[in-house]
């Protein structure tokens, strides 16, 4: 695994009352997740929950989305202001072990939290994907385009989508330009990866 060299080796970086996620574009991100009734997804870093909910509303009060957010607060906000009976919200950290079963995820999806994350950060939040996904699960990560843009993280510790493939250990299945500040990047699970209860 690589790390690309320009990042600190830790990072406090909190998105509270300041994300991009703002410029995202729901739709286009659900256009390319082919999401299924039935399944099971969990948002990692969810923020306010509003993708957690768009998930929620294409299940069709199917499957399960678990929202999980460090942030205590903004759980508890989003929790709130939830109406939807297949969302659960919970304080947890994907870069740690979480109360999730194995083997039990069918998306894993993250958007713009990568970036803040450290080398051990990132270690931790491979082995709970790999703990957490299914045979043919999807890890789908969005992120900010390593260039100049009006808004968003400093450029040196951002991931190109070719960085983020190299640092990840998974295996690269698409790379999605959504909108002209960010991409969508998807991977599965290497086959010679086993999962661990």
């Amino acid at each position: 695994m690589t790390i690309p060299c320009a990042r600190p080796s830790e990072i406090k970086h909190h998105h509270r009352g300041k994300s991009s996620a703002e410029f995202l574009d729901a739709s286009l991100i659900l256009n390319h997740l082919s999401i299924q009734p039935g399944q099971t997804i969990v948002d990692a870093g969810c923020g306010d929950g509003h993708m957690a909910k768009a998930f929620a509303a294409q299940l069709r009060n199917t499957g399960m989305v678990y929202a999980l957010d460090v942030d205590g607060e903004m759980i508890a906000k989003s929790q709130k202001n939830a109406q939807e009976s297949n969302v659960t919200f919970l304080q947890a950290d994907i870069t740690q072990k979480t109360s999730l079963a194995p083997v039990s995820v069918d998306l894993l999806y993250l958007s713009m939290v990568i970036h803040g994350f450290s080398k051990s950060q990132i270690n931790g939040l491979q082995n709970e994907v790999k703990r957490l996904l299914k045979p043919g699960g999807v890890l789908a990560i969005v992120e900010i385009a390593k260039k100049e843009t009006p808004f968003g993280p400093p450029l040196n510790i951002r991931f190109s989508a070719e960085e983020l493939q190299r640092t990840l250990a998974f295996i690269p299945i698409a790379t999605i330009n959504i909108g002209s500040y960010f991409y969508l990047q998807m991977f599965h699970q290497s086959s010679k990866t086993e999962n661990n209860g």
